[in-house]
């Protein structure tokens, strides 16, 4: 199968095969300096960083209904991307680990005090202090949930120096807010040029790099006779292409790596992710439609929110000129063995394609063994792993042919009532109203189509 990368390339410092990207034996890493000495991990929400950018102009801007009523619409914007980034919660947040903190600096005075001289005082010990005025209650309430967790014979300093961490790293993000740059800026590109994909580096295994092995794993893990575990299409050949971070992806970065699998061979890809904000959209979306022109299908996870994406937007869409769906995205909710739509998977009657097994799946770990993991990103592949073997042995048919057999070939589940995700309702539903096709992936049946429809264009 045509997904991979050329033979041609080398770890010999060159472009041996001309396609702009030196090494890229096994793919790409558009999250990492050119030199390689920084390549980013972390990156938070696309509410948060939006809202970073915009605070230095409105941070001083007066919060009130006049000023609210006559507000430009980018400051409502920054008004809604602090409220989606929960800034005023985090604030909140970092006030009460201060208060912790004197809670824990007055309890380690009181033990001073009780056990002079002791070193090595334990949980228990501070429990035991005999004392009943108001601040030193006070300063148990406040911690107490700390206190009654694990063993009492824990080393107090131990959990003295847990919760200064969690303090400190508190305080650092709200520093950071105004006084420290997106890191993402290192990488030396135009974030805001789609045009400009020649960034990064060839290191693919530079962070914990677990959700990718997993996801790879269920498209095309090899047979392991120990405890069974093999993946949907073992033959299938794997692009590995580093461009989510932990947190919300950039929009430059999906383009860039979309348009880098395109033209690099790959027939179908994997897209385990996505996000509810997204300020460059249109990058994204350009991406998708350039994959439409070259025949790529795209197989999109539809996130786990628990949300109704008829509702509620989840980037990127996939959409055409005229804002339509787009032939060649297929996006998957994630169901459990029992044929019950996963609690934390997005639906939508109308922008999710159908279901696919994603809940306690088991795969491979990062660490050289298996585990086990779920959500919609995990049901994505199991539906590009299906795409694969069609494409595969079908090579004549198309992107979106082969979506229309997925969503044709399903499962019907319509005669099982099931909970709506996310929801607390009680009322049963049927799988008509989650998705498109009203069902779950069926290897076996989509097969069988795409063995029609061949035959029928090769007649």
């Amino acid at each position: 199968m045509p997904f991979g990368i050329t033979k041609k390339e080398k770890h010999n410092g060159k472009d041996n095969d001309k396609n702009g990207y030196i090494g890229d034996v096994l793919g790409w890493n558009f999250l990492g300096t050119s030199d390689g000495s920084f390549n980013m991990q972390s990156a938070g929400t696309e509410e948060f960083r939006e809202f970073k950018r915009l605070y230095p102009k409105y941070k001083n801007y007066p919060v009130d209904s006049t000023s609210i009523a006559n507000a430009s619409p980018e400051y409502i914007y920054y008004l809604k991307m602090k409220a989606g980034a929960r800034i005023d919660t985090y604030l909140k947040f970092t006030e009460y680990l201060k208060r912790q903190a004197q809670a824990y600096e007055e309890l380690s005075e009181r033990a001073k005090s009780a056990y002079p001289g002791k070193d090595s005082l334990r949980v228990i010990d501070i429990m035991n202090i005999d004392a009943n005025d108001s601040l030193f209650n006070i300063s148990v309430q406040l911690i107490a949930i700390d206190l009654m967790k694990g063993s009492k014979d824990r080393l107090w300093q131990t959990l003295v120096d847990e919760h200064f961490v969690k303090l400190n790293q508190a305080q650092t993000r709200i520093r950071s807010i105004e006084n420290d740059k997106d890191k993402r800026l290192l990488m030396g590109d135009d974030l805001h040029d789609a045009t400009d994909r020649f960034y990064g580096n060839h290191n693919v295994m530079c962070d914990d790099f677990f959700h990718g092995t997993f996801v790879a794993g269920v498209i095309a893990a090899q047979h392991n006779p120990k405890n069974k575990m093999t993946g949907i299409y073992p033959s299938a050949k794997i692009m590995t292409i580093r461009a989510i971070p932990q947190g919300d992806e950039y929009d430059k970065d999906i383009a860039s790596a979309i348009h880098y699998a395109v033209d690099n061979g790959a027939k179908v890809i994997n897209m385990s992710f996505g996000k509810r904000t997204s300020p460059d959209a249109n990058m994204a979306e350009e991406a998708i439609r350039y994959a439409a022109k070259h025949d790529v299908l795209l197989v999109m996870a539809s996130g786990n929110n628990g949300v109704n994406c008829d509702k509620i937007t989840y980037y990127p869409q996939g959409l055409d000129e005229t804002g339509k769906r787009i032939g060649n995205l297929i996006r998957v909710g994630a169901s459990d063995i029992e044929g019950n739509p996963g609690q934390i998977s997005n639906y939508g009657k109308n922008s999710i394609d159908l279901f696919a097994p994603g809940i306690d799946i088991t795969s491979l770990d990062s660490q050289n063994a298996y585990t086990t993991s779920s959500g919609t990103s995990i049901a994505a592949p199991v539906v590009a792993g299906i795409a694969a073997i069609i494409r595969d042995y079908f090579p004549k048919l198309s992107s979106e042919q082969v979506k229309d057999i997925l969503i044709k070939s399903v499962t019907p589940m319509n005669y099982k009532p099931v909970k709506i995700p996310g929801s607390n309702k009680k009322e049963n539903v049927t799988y008509d109203s989650l998705c498109i096709s009203g069902g779950i992936v069926n290897a076996l049946n989509a097969v069988k189509m795409a063995q029609q429809l061949s035959s029928k264009k090769n007649k």
